[in-house]
């Protein structure tokens, strides 16, 4: 049986320890985007990449790399697996 793979995050207004799987926000204090890790569950900052968000349409620049080992660009709101 094969793991299956989230493919799409959302943008969501809510406090960075909420986060799910695949779920974004953005710190209205700091300013940072962070990303619900789609693979080990745990929330990761985006300060150090270029976040664009245009009417809720997410891409994210350069690739995310999570500690677990998750590896993955986020484009047009797409997971695109490395």
């Amino acid at each position: 049986m094969t793991e299956q793979q989230l493919t799409r995050v959302t943008l969501v207004d809510k406090d960075i320890l909420e986060l799910l799987p695949g779920e974004m926000t953005c710190d209205a204090s700091r300013k940072y985007w962070f990303i619900g890790c789609p693979k080990c569950l745990g929330p990761g900052s985006l300060e150090k990449h270029t976040v664009t968000e245009i009417n809720g349409i997410i891409t994210v620049s350069p690739s995310i790399l999570c500690g677990c080992g998750a590896h993955y660009f986020v484009e047009q709101n797409r997971i695109r697996w490395c």
